[in-house]
């Protein structure tokens, strides 16, 4: 093993996949706030979320994150809302990530240059499209760390997480095997496509799920920071 920043990759290592949100930057305070803002302009004062709730969804696909909001609010507290509001909610909260300057989560831009350094390719795996991850990683100042971002876009017919088709295709890209690259996730959904991909797995406890989670989870994660 050889360290790389704030993380420890097996010594065959040529390529580290990072997931994005609550694994590179922090989006889980924006998208609470954002979210509860949303909620109350479209839906009145009853509707909103925990925190908790935001992080047990916060991997998802935007349209799946709220897609599960709305039916947890529909249970909750008996709001319904039509498809014209769910799409302005969608919408407008699509656009205000695109204009947030997330803060990156400490210790990666090292960890990112010393993979630079040492001659491995980083590459983003995220379950948003192309080209709205570009645009937040912009806004974040990190885009030109990266060789390669896969969104939920790259390939006709490409499931989400946490099917592993995402890591696969990025395999595939960087013309790599399964063992000569890393996956980092902050989530059980994101670790369980990556060990379907075949990767080396790190669960990073900066995001969606607490570490003592994560370190029951072995089925998904080699290794747990």
């Amino acid at each position: 093993m050889k360290k790389i920043g704030f993380i420890s990759v097996p010594d065959n290592t040529k390529a580290i996949l990072w997931d994005m949100d609550g694994t590179l930057i922090d989006t889980l305070s924006f998208d609470l706030k954002a979210c509860n803002n949303l909620l109350q302009k479209y839906l009145g004062g009853r509707a909103f979320v925990t925190r908790e709730y935001i992080m047990s969804i916060l991997a998802y696909s935007v349209p799946k994150f709220w897609q599960r909001i709305f039916e947890k609010i529909s249970a909750d507290v008996g709001i319904n809302s039509d498809e014209t509001i769910r799409n302005k909610i969608v919408e407008e909260f699509t656009e205000l990530r695109q204009k947030n300057p997330f803060i990156i989560l400490p210790g990666v831009e090292t960890a990112l240059a010393e993979a630079k350094r040492s001659g491995l390719k980083n590459a983003v795996v995220s379950n948003n499209p192309v080209e709205q991850v570009k645009k937040v990683l912009a806004n974040a100042g990190i885009a030109n760390n990266f060789e390669l971002v896969v969104g939920t876009d790259s390939e006709i017919g490409m499931r989400e997480k946490p099917a592993p088709d995402m890591y696969a295709y990025a395999l595939k890209q960087l013309e790599l095997a399964p063992g000569e690259a890393v996956v980092v996730e902050d989530s059980l959904l994101g670790g369980e496509s990556g060990k379907g991909a075949g990767c080396f797995t790190i669960g990073v406890a900066t995001g969606t799920t607490p570490k003592e989670e994560l370190l029951k989870a072995t089925q998904f994660f080699d290794l747990v920071i």
